[in-house]
């Protein structure tokens, strides 16, 4: 029996998943304190199960994405190595950032060694702010790991954590590199917290089976492998609205996939079964970073969205969400209102509805039904502007499927896959906005959680090869080997295969259901005078994202 939760903005979902049948599904109201959601969500699900009979949990949580969009993030030091070039200091980032004397040449040689003074003196200032965890980035670190590592020997016994930018990824992205290097910094201590209460909360309930959580590139991890990367665990729960739609519908053809939340409501496109990928890194508020992502994007529209009467005299909706709808008690009417008026929906306080929706429509001389009616027509037509813009966003660019497919022709949904909990009163008006088919799946309140519970364990890594310097560096894994001349694309495949499969493994995949892609190939021949001096060559690797086989 597998356990899948997801905490959202509204309601934390939760299901109990046995084979291909869900078994159960709760919903429990997502308080200020997530563990005490949690606990609580746990205990409403559990309440009559046998421990024992739980195989697998896993999890879809807001602690990282919370932390970053309510600039609640710990402070972290950054130490940062450059040479020449940009300036680093273009991309400073926290409250104290240092770069300091030494680099390596783009080819990962030392051009001029790391000036230990100076990254003492660093260290102290950071320190003497108080500050226990520090980032280190060297500008092609990803090439070779050395100054980090030695930078890190020389700091690490004077904080509680440091964060290394090789082990961020593959991608040479400089700016990228520091952003995200700081957010696992900076997230650290908050995280390590969160996934040892989170623990010890699972262990009190005898839940003793493997854990849990999803990222948003639709994979997951183990709980105790996340600690080190803090950052990869957010923006995880539109990433579940892709693996949940996936789970309950299959998303054949070229599927639109809406997520209508109480909050907000995220959006994708599903291929043939095969979700789009953000080809650089994900954006988490201010901060553009390197972490895999599937390619959502979300809008503040939801069922409990504040609906009031905008700037330009109509009805607006959103994007700020007050609290619950009138009809159970909240201060504001909400398009769950209006779906109770019409009798789409059967919960709360009907007379109080009724009451909002005619208040609201006073000015406009419509009674409460009409202004029901119209308060649905425009939270889909909303839905619809804003998956045609992201829509547009999509054919504007190239943009890499996780199969190494680089789909250049036009993106048409030729249906949409509608969940969520106002799914089946809000469907029909945003097919018809849309002009497109629809489908409601089974468990279309719980997607989410079903998605985080059949999400198979992901993993990324580059190879980067240099024969002319004799070296090949896997940064993700800590891999730097000495390679001969003739190292070919082929011997590069099968070590990247080989290292990734037990880098997979380690954080908790399954050995027979690994699903491995190459997303990047390239190699180039390094030439001096008129002679060939060596290859370079560079892969992408991934475990792609899918579904557990025992859910298939």
């Amino acid at each position: 029996m597998i356990l899948g939760l997801d905490v959202g903005g509204t309601q934390t979902d939760t299901v109990l998943i046995e084979g291909t049948d869900v078994l159960l599904e709760t919903k429990t109201p997502t308080g200020e304190d997530l563990l005490t959601t949690l606990r609580e969500a746990l205990e409403k699900t559990l309440a009559d199960i046998d421990p024992a009979r739980i195989s697998r949990m896993a999890f879809s949580t807001t602690m990282a994405t919370n932390a970053i969009t309510q600039d609640s993030l710990d402070q972290a030091g950054m130490i940062v190595s450059a040479g020449p070039g940009m300036d680093p200091g273009w991309f400073s980032v926290g409250p104290s950032y240092h770069v300091v004397e030494g680099c390596l040449d783009h080819q990962g040689l030392e051009a001029l060694p790391v000036n230990r003074q100076s990254v003492m003196d660093a260290s102290r200032r950071i320190r003497e702010k108080g500050i226990n965890t520090v980032g280190v980035v060297g500008k092609f670190s990803v090439h070779n790991p050395v100054h980090e590592e030695q930078i890190k020997s020389w700091v690490e016994n004077k904080f509680s954590h440091v964060a290394l930018g090789h082990q961020v990824s593959g991608i040479l992205n400089f700016p990228r590199r520091i952003t995200t290097t700081y957010l696992n910094a900076a997230l650290y201590e908050l995280h390590h917290e969160f996934s040892n209460s989170l623990t010890r909360t699972l262990d009190e309930k005898d839940l003793l089976s493997p854990r849990y959580l999803l990222k948003p590139d639709g994979g997951t991890m183990e709980l105790n492998k996340t600690v080190r990367l803090p950052a990869r665990t957010a923006q995880s729960g539109p990433a579940a609205s892709v693996m949940g739609a996936m789970a309950l519908d299959g998303c054949k053809g070229t599927a639109l996939i809406l997520d209508i939340g109480g909050t907000t409501t995220d959006m994708s496109v599903v291929l043939d079964g095969v979700p789009l990928r953000a080809p650089y890194g994900i954006r988490l508020g201010p901060f553009r970073t390197l972490i895999r992502s599937l390619l959502t994007h979300s809008v503040g529209l939801g069922g409990d969205s504040e609906i009031h009467i905008g700037e330009d005299g109509h009805l607006a909706i959103g994007p700020i969400r007050k609290g619950m709808p009138v009809a159970f008690g909240g201060p504001a009417p909400t398009p769950t209102d209006a779906m109770i008026t019409l009798g789409v929906l059967d919960a709360g306080n009907k007379e109080a509805a009724k009451a909002a929706m005619a208040n609201l429509g006073q000015p406009f001389k419509w009674d409460a039904p009409k202004t029901a009616q119209t308060v649905l027509k425009r939270m889909a037509l909303f839905i619809a502007e804003a998956a045609e813009a992201f829509l547009i966003y999509l054919n504007s660019r190239p943009v890499y499927t996780i199969r190494e497919v680089l789909h250049e022709e036009k993106i048409e949904p030729s249906s949409v896959v509608i969940i969520g909990g106002p799914a089946p009163q809000i469907a029909g008006y945003v097919a018809k906005a849309l002009d497109l088919p629809y489908r409601v799946p089974g468990h279309f309140a719980v997607a989410n959680a079903v998605g985080a519970a059949v999400a198979r364990v992901t993993s990324e890594l580059t190879l980067q090869a240099d024969t002319e310097r004799g070296t090949v560096v896997i940064p993700e894994a800590n891999i730097q080997n000495t390679i001969g001349f003739d190292f070919s694309m082929d011997d590069a495949v099968s070590l990247a295969g080989d290292v990734l499969k037990n880098q997979a493994v380690e954080i908790g995949a399954d050995p027979t259901a690994l699903d491995i892609s190459v997303t990047e190939k390239q190699s180039f021949n390094m030439i001096r005078g008129y002679s060939r001096t060596g290859r370079n060559i560079r892969l992408k690797m991934c475990v792609t994202p899918g579904l557990i086989s025992e859910w298939k």
